[in-house]
Protein backbone atom coordinates (compact mmCIF):
# COMPACT_ATOMS: atom_id res chain seq x y z
CA UNK A 1 0.00 0.00 0.00
CA UNK A 2 1.31 3.47 -0.88
CA UNK A 3 2.21 5.94 1.81
CA UNK A 4 -0.20 8.86 1.96
CA UNK A 5 1.48 12.23 2.37
CA UNK A 6 0.28 14.82 4.85
CA UNK A 7 0.71 18.39 3.68
CA UNK A 8 0.60 21.38 5.99
CA UNK A 9 -0.75 24.75 4.93
CA UNK A 10 -1.26 27.99 6.78
CA UNK A 11 -4.11 30.33 5.93
CA UNK A 12 -3.40 33.99 6.43
CA UNK A 13 -5.28 37.24 5.92
CA UNK A 14 -2.15 38.56 4.15
CA UNK A 15 -0.44 37.02 1.13
CA UNK A 16 3.08 35.65 1.54
CA UNK A 17 3.42 35.48 5.32
CA UNK A 18 1.61 33.76 8.15
CA UNK A 19 -0.40 36.29 10.14
CA UNK A 20 -3.20 35.71 12.63
CA UNK A 21 -6.90 36.26 12.09
CA UNK A 22 -8.57 38.71 14.47
CA UNK A 23 -12.03 37.12 14.16
CA UNK A 24 -13.72 35.40 17.10
CA UNK A 25 -13.92 31.58 17.28
CA UNK A 26 -17.63 31.67 16.29
CA UNK A 27 -16.59 32.99 12.88
CA UNK A 28 -14.58 29.82 12.24
CA UNK A 29 -17.28 27.54 13.70
CA UNK A 30 -19.83 28.86 11.22
CA UNK A 31 -17.58 28.83 8.16
CA UNK A 32 -16.12 25.38 8.78
CA UNK A 33 -19.60 23.97 9.41
CA UNK A 34 -20.77 25.44 6.10
CA UNK A 35 -17.79 23.73 4.36
CA UNK A 36 -18.71 20.32 5.78
CA UNK A 37 -16.15 20.20 8.60
CA UNK A 38 -17.15 18.74 11.96
CA UNK A 39 -15.89 20.36 15.14
CA UNK A 40 -13.72 17.80 16.93
CA UNK A 41 -12.23 19.98 19.68
CA UNK A 42 -12.34 23.51 20.98
CA UNK A 43 -10.11 24.76 18.15
CA UNK A 44 -10.06 21.76 15.79
CA UNK A 45 -12.24 20.86 12.80
CA UNK A 46 -12.15 17.69 10.69
CA UNK A 47 -13.32 16.79 7.20
CA UNK A 48 -13.22 13.37 5.57
CA UNK A 49 -14.47 11.89 2.33
CA UNK A 50 -13.45 8.96 0.14
CA UNK A 51 -10.41 10.82 -1.20
CA UNK A 52 -8.92 12.77 1.68
CA UNK A 53 -8.89 13.74 5.32
CA UNK A 54 -8.39 17.32 6.44
CA UNK A 55 -7.82 18.85 9.84
CA UNK A 56 -8.08 22.58 10.50
CA UNK A 57 -6.48 23.79 13.70
CA UNK A 58 -6.68 27.22 15.30
CA UNK A 59 -3.77 28.27 17.49
CA UNK A 60 -4.31 31.19 19.88
CA UNK A 61 -2.28 34.33 19.29
CA UNK A 62 -2.17 37.62 21.12
CA UNK A 63 -4.76 39.16 18.77
CA UNK A 64 -6.75 36.16 17.55
CA UNK A 65 -5.90 32.84 15.89
CA UNK A 66 -3.38 31.33 13.51
CA UNK A 67 -5.00 28.79 11.16
CA UNK A 68 -3.26 25.59 10.04
CA UNK A 69 -4.72 23.07 7.59
CA UNK A 70 -3.40 19.51 7.30
CA UNK A 71 -4.39 17.47 4.24
CA UNK A 72 -3.85 13.72 3.94
CA UNK A 73 -4.56 12.44 0.42
CA UNK A 74 -3.02 10.48 -2.44
CA UNK A 75 -2.68 13.70 -4.43
CA UNK A 76 -2.15 17.29 -3.29
CA UNK A 77 -5.80 18.27 -2.84
CA UNK A 78 -4.68 21.89 -2.64
CA UNK A 79 -7.97 22.82 -4.31
CA UNK A 80 -9.79 21.88 -1.10
CA UNK A 81 -7.56 24.22 0.90
CA UNK A 82 -8.21 26.92 -1.70
CA UNK A 83 -11.96 26.47 -1.12
CA UNK A 84 -11.44 27.07 2.62
CA UNK A 85 -9.22 30.09 1.90
CA UNK A 86 -11.77 31.59 -0.48
CA UNK A 87 -14.55 31.17 2.08
CA UNK A 88 -12.48 32.95 4.74
CA UNK A 89 -11.11 35.60 2.38
CA UNK A 90 -7.60 34.32 3.14
CA UNK A 91 -4.38 33.38 1.35
CA UNK A 92 -2.61 30.01 1.40
CA UNK A 93 0.95 29.80 2.71
CA UNK A 94 2.25 26.33 1.81
CA UNK A 95 4.65 25.19 4.54
CA UNK A 96 5.28 21.80 2.95
CA UNK A 97 7.14 23.19 -0.05
CA UNK A 98 10.90 23.47 0.17
CA UNK A 99 12.17 26.98 -0.37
Amino acid sequence: MATVTVRKFALSPTDGEVLDFTEEADYFDTNFHDLGFAKSGTYTYRYQDGECMMKAELTRSKDGYFLWIYVQAMDEHAYRVLEVADTLGAHIVDNSKKR
